[in-house]
């Protein structure tokens, strides 16, 4: 009679051995994709978006956002991050480019507060950035934050109410400026996931919770 080890018992229940895996935000093709002049594009290679590239492709969707225009935005995202052309990034199996929208955009959908929720507004915010930011000849480590006045709400809202997704982001991007008094091309470097912290900081002052109805409720 066979008397079973606990090696052997455990063996049959222990995770299999797997290769090494992939690197995140890395998308790796069995085929690689030919182009025209002969180069081939086999490894998709993703990071975090910056607050230029999520600008950028929200350009894309336009003033009317169509279901064309929302994806021809996140190929134009996948685009600029990974470095791939156009007419290779159009050969990607759709199942790869879903995969790797769902990749970048988590960065930001993740960083955002839940409209749902009540936003929290301390008097003041200081976000630390890791590494910091190069731009303008200057570095940017920390960001300072605190409520916005009434002209920069008025400057947010005029932008704002030029109706598409641009401009609304946009409005943030010069809020975030102008309270934080960090130049543009500082800002525009921004990790998206940190400048979502500070623009929902900033616009939480304009919420003041759920509407009640009455038509002098704060908007």
């Amino acid at each position: 009679m066979n008397t079973l080890s606990d090696s052997d018992v455990l063996a049959a229940v222990s995770e299999p051995e797997t290769g090494e895996q992939p690197a995140e935000g890395v998308f790796t093709l069995d085929t690689p994709i030919t182009t025209k002049d002969g180069r081939e594009w086999q490894t998709l290679s993703l990071r975090e978006p910056c607050v230029f590239h999520c600008l950028q492709a929200a350009k894309v969707i336009g003033k009317k956002p169509s279901l064309e225009s929302v994806y021809d935005s996140q190929i134009d995202m996948v685009i600029r991050i990974s470095g791939w052309p156009k007419v290779a990034v159009d050969q990607l199996g759709t199942t790869i480019l879903d995969s790797a929208v769902a990749y970048v955009s988590a960065f930001e959908d993740e960083a955002r507060r839940n409209p749902d929720d009540e936003p929290e507004c301390p008097p003041s915010l200081v976000l630390v950035l890791s590494p910091p930011v190069e731009a303008v000849n200057s570095t940017f480590a920390d960001m300072t934050l605190r409520e916005p006045v009434v002209a920069e709400r008025r400057r947010f809202k005029a932008t704002e109410g030029r109706g598409s997704v641009a401009d609304f982001l946009q409005a943030e991007i010069d809020l975030v400026c102008a309270v934080s008094t960090w130049p543009l091309a500082a800002v525009l470097k921004m990790p998206i996931s940190r400048f979502a912290k500070a623009a929902d900081y900033l616009t939480g002052f304009f919420t003041t919770g759920r509407r009640t109805g009455s038509p002098f409720q704060p908007t």
